[in-house]
């Protein structure tokens, strides 16, 4: 594989970070990066909500990332989530003409098409990625790679359908287009963080990865190796300040201070301890007067575990409508972004899930410094390892990572990548 120059940009609901990295001799060394955190509100739960603001921190991050690399950025990458993303799995099979006879490039291309034609798209919503997963063979034989030259008489598709909102995707894109690059490839959230966090080895096991952001919850289940949901609720951290600021009548920036400094997630343990943390005063400045009054970590920890404990729930009956991840969760539970900072969030959400949970943040990738190896930078720094998948699958005549439709002229092997190219 040649070098090659990969862009990724995490716009979030209170920050934008870019970075740039070499891919050579299938390494990755990052080479510039920056994050710029948002004066106004730019964007919410992951929704443009001021269009030229928004553009013109993309531009100011571009700009510096150009400066640092010393080249121009025509091409960039993006991570989307905010409860506009849906993904689930989807079976079906395709009977061939003429039995006993070898699958071709168009019989696995019908049988792509078909999935993506049968499945309830609303018509809001656009096809961003089909990820095939496994296909079998006369309802037997399982294979991972591309069946293309098998002999068989009928072929089935495990294939995950990942949906977005069509008009939030549109304004980011519009954003970005208005700096003077264009979008190349867009993951969903969780993806992102997923391919920067897990092993292949609790891939297979089965393990639920939770992203608490500021403006939204990203998350996905694998299963024996398997994606089997996407899922993103417009829930998060700034949900905590907002519940903070109007129980105890503070400011946003200051319920966010107490949150991060004295909320402690596992606040029915420290209660059930008899924990004398609790009875800590905090000197806070009332909202509007400004005069001086004092609240207890009691006070700030409840809080904080109600919605947290809130937040879990709704990731409970998001997945719970669609599959029942329970009894697959070998690996557990994977915490990350910005929230899985917070104080005694793993032992509460051990105690919630009644599952191992671990605390994740990006790491091993050439470049990264010490400060960007934080859980809230995990879907930034997969981004870029997403693309340098796909780069290589473009390498690899065999690869089976995404599927592209549009170019009926392109080798069905080349087809299994992610290509995002509407606009």
């Amino acid at each position: 594989m040649a070098k090659e120059t990969i862009v990724s940009l995490d716009i979030g609901s209170n920050k934008i970070v870019g970075l740039v990295a070499v891919v050579n001799n299938g390494s990755v060394e990052i080479e510039a990066a920056e994050h710029i955190e948002y004066e106004e509100r730019v964007v919410e739960k992951g929704r443009v909500v001021d269009i030229y603001g928004c553009t013109e921190y993309i531009k100011r991050i571009l700009t510096e990332l150009e400066q640092q690399a010393r080249r121009a950025l025509p091409l960039v990458n993006i991570s989307i989530g905010g409860g506009f993303v849906r993904g689930w799995t989807t079976f079906h099979t395709l009977n061939l003409e003429t039995s006993r006879r070898k699958i071709t490039e168009v019989d696995i291309e019908n049988l792509l098409k078909n999935i993506r034609n049968e499945n309830n798209i609303p018509q809001d919503a656009y096809i961003l990625h089909l990820l095939p997963q496994e296909y079998i063979i006369d309802e037997e034989t399982r294979v991972r790679k591309n069946p293309e030259g098998m002999f068989g008489s009928s072929i089935g598709a495990v294939v995950h359908v990942c949906i977005v909102q069509e008009n939030p995707l549109r304004n980011i894109v519009e954003c970005v287009k208005k700096t003077g690059s264009r979008v190349d490839k867009v993951y969903p959230h969780s993806w992102a963080c997923a391919e920067a966090l897990l092993s292949e080895e609790e891939k297979e096991s089965g393990v639920l990865l939770i992203d608490i952001g500021k403006g939204t919850t990203d998350f996905l289940f694998y299963d024996e190796s398997n994606l089997c949901g996407t899922y993103s609720i417009m829930t998060g951290g700034e949900h905590i300040d907002s519940d903070i600021s109007k129980i105890l009548e503070v400011s946003m920036e200051t319920a966010n201070e107490i949150k991060k400094q004295y909320g402690w997630c596992n606040y029915d343990t420290l209660v059930s301890e008899n924990s004398p943390e609790l009875t800590h005063q905090v000197e806070v400045r009332a909202i509007g007067s400004g005069a001086k009054k004092f609240v207890t970590v009691d006070e700030i920890s409840k809080i904080v575990y109600d919605r947290i404990s809130d937040t879990l729930a709704r990731v409970t009956k998001k997945i719970e409508e669609d599959v029942d991840v329970w009894p697959r969760l070998g690996a557990g539970i994977v915490l990350t972004g910005g929230s899985s900072l917070l104080k005694g969030i793993k032992s509460c959400a051990e105690n919630f899930f009644g599952r191992p949970v671990r605390i994740a943040s990006p790491r091993n990738v050439m470049g990264l410094t010490s400060s960007y190896q934080q859980p809230f930078f995990s879907s930034v720094v997969g981004t870029l390892l997403l693309c340098k998948k796909d780069m290589e699958n473009e390498d690899e005549p065999e690869s089976d990572w995404i599927k592209k439709f549009n170019d009926k002229k392109q080798r069905i092997a080349n087809r299994f990548k992610t290509i995002w190219n509407k606009w």
